[in-house]
């Protein structure tokens, strides 16, 4: 009997042991201040046009709150994500095409051409019209501009995708002129509408074949972006925009320096010259000796833009590539922003979550880790999330689900983790903001926290995560100038069981107190 009480007490003390929190000692620092914050962000791509079109008004309006809404809920929770920046697809015309065969259908988009190409029709493209219109009404105050194609009128083949895997673009070599002249058109539209132009992003992923027709698309050698560029730059000028060019969207983040990463899985199948293959594009367009250069445009600024997607297999590769990154426009004096990601199929890490069938939650802590090593690493100045909106949403925000399985005939609207996830960063930190000195928590394994604060000093919000499936006591320390005026702290908390919640703890905070992470969570301190 004695053995067996001594068992299970001991059995009892490991378990214990092995529940107990971990304690992770971080302080913050008001007066180290590092990158301004310009937004966080997502796109109405590819649904966007169909549920705006037809969707109830109800569940139009859930989605767009959801989205956009910097206020409070009742409860003292988020209402939305509080989203400052909406990115845009100025469609090429796919969806009005005869004989168009991109499937599925909802990622053919409209043009604002006529079919004859000759006039402008700007009723077209209603539906991502209304959510322009929400996000504004909203209070998102910035917009970008993103093209995939070129309008078909102005391809080689007629189509919005590539027949031929050459790596070429599809643009006629007589129409880049005229492709510039129509994406400076719609940018002055809107403008004289009212929305704050910010950016026009005029290739996309221009280092992929987009030969088939799973949607719209085009490649583009440098070359080839350089001579876009500079039509762009003559059209904007001539109109009087302040709307930037912000190249390259490249698909990974590697591809912006050097060319290994991309001849490993492009040598087979790109023909072209080294030198005109879509990646070292830091150097190619902001190094003034390269044949390429394109910094010294009026319209390009000290920006380049690039997606994260392939380079989160490890928390090793998460880290390492954004290192290279961060030396690379460093030494240009290129400020990187990260325009799009989600979870592709078949693409995990293997550090942290599931290598199949990963839950939303699994998924949103990865895009944690993203955030955290682009904010926080590179400097990244903004962050963007890929589709705000999808059939099912397991690669989006937010999900529908339509009616009798036809988008155009409605439907319900469901949230997504990765919503609310993104919203521990978005909801708080606001355009203005400055990301300030966080040093103890940098463990994409365990935890990790970054921190940023308000132009005024007067709010602070720090976002930390823990991966682990144990708790962890976040033992925290604030100090710099204002700080001991910073008396009050709320805390937000999304996981499994939460989404976007206030925790509604004691408010008190005298310069350092410890707070409870739950294990597989994210939680973001407001300090008032």
């Amino acid at each position: 009997m004695k053995k067996t009480i001594y068992s299970i007490a001991t059995a009892a003390a490991v378990l214990s042991a092995a529940n107990a929190a971990q304690t992770v000692c971080v302080s913050a620092n008001l007066d180290k201040k590092f990158q301004t914050i310009e937004s966080f962000t997502a796109s109405d791509a590819w649904s966007g046009n169909f549920i705006g079109k037809f969707f109830a008004d109800d569940k139009k309006e859930k989605l767009a709150k959801w989205l956009f809404s910097q206020k409070y809920g009742e409860d003292g929770s988020p209402e939305g994500i509080g989203l400052s920046m909406w990115r845009v697809n100025i469609g090429g015309g796919t969806w009005e095409q005869e004989g168009a065969d991109i499937v599925p259908i909802q990622r053919r988009a409209e043009s604002f051409l006529s079919k004859d190409g000759k006039s402008y029709d700007w009723s077209k493209a209603a539906g991502q019209q209304y959510f322009m219109k929400k996000a504004k009404e909203y209070g998102c105050e910035s917009f970008l501009l993103f093209s995939n194609t070129p309008p078909v009128q102005m391809t080689q083949n007629g189509k919005g995708y590539k027949d031929a895997a050459d790596f070429k673009s599809n643009l006629r070599a007589d129409c880049y002129d005229d492709f510039a002249e129509y994406m400076a058109e719609v940018a002055k539209h809107f403008e004289g509408e009212g929305y704050n132009i910010d950016y026009i992003s005029p290739v996309n992923e221009p280092g992929w074949k987009w030969s088939t027709n799973a949607q719209e698309g085009t490649p583009w050698l440098n070359p080839e972006i350089k001579r876009l560029a500079v039509e762009l730059d003559k059209s904007l000028g001539k109109r009087g925009l302040k709307t930037k060019q912000l190249l390259c969207e490249a698909e990974r983040v590697d591809y912006l320096y050097g060319s290994d990463a991309y001849l490993e899985g492009r040598k087979k199948m790109n023909k072209n010259p080294v030198e005109d293959m879509a990646c070292d594009q830091i150097r190619a367009f902001f190094d003034p000796d390269s044949k390429d250069y394109i910094g010294h445009l009026k319209s390009i600024p000290r920006k380049i833009g690039a997606h994260d997607y392939h380079t989160h297999t490890s928390n090793e590769q998460i880290v390492s590539t954004r290192k290279k990154l961060k030396e690379c426009a460093d030494k240009y004096g290129v400020q990187f922003i990260q325009t799009e990601w989600c979870l592709l199929p078949g693409v995990a890490c293997k550090d942290g979550m599931p290598q199949k069938n990963p839950s939303d939650m699994d998924i949103s802590l990865l895009m944690a880790k993203l955030i955290h090593t682009d904010l926080a690493r590179v400097d990244a100045p903004s962050w963007g999330y890929w589709k705000a909106f999808e059939i099912n949403g397991d690669h989006a925000l937010t999900g529908v689900t339509p009616k009798d399985g036809d988008i155009c005939q409605g439907g319900n609207v469901f949230t997504r983790k990765k919503l609310w996830t993104l919203g521990n960063y978005s909801f708080f930190i606001r355009p203005g903001w400055k990301r300030i000195d966080l040093t103890g928590a940098d463990d994409l394994g365990g935890v990790f926290a970054s921190a940023f604060a308000s132009p005024d000093g007067k709010k602070v919000a720090v976002v930390a995560a823990n991966v682990s499936y144990e708790p962890a006591d976040f033992d925290f320390s604030l100090s710099g100038k204002g700080s001991d005026g910073l008396k009050k702290v709320s805390a937000f908390r999304t996981s499994e069981s939460s989404d976007l919640a206030n925790q509604h703890i004691d408010p008190k905070f005298d310069g350092k107190r410890t707070f409870k992470l739950s294990p597989r969570s994210v939680t973001t301190l407001l300090f008032e």
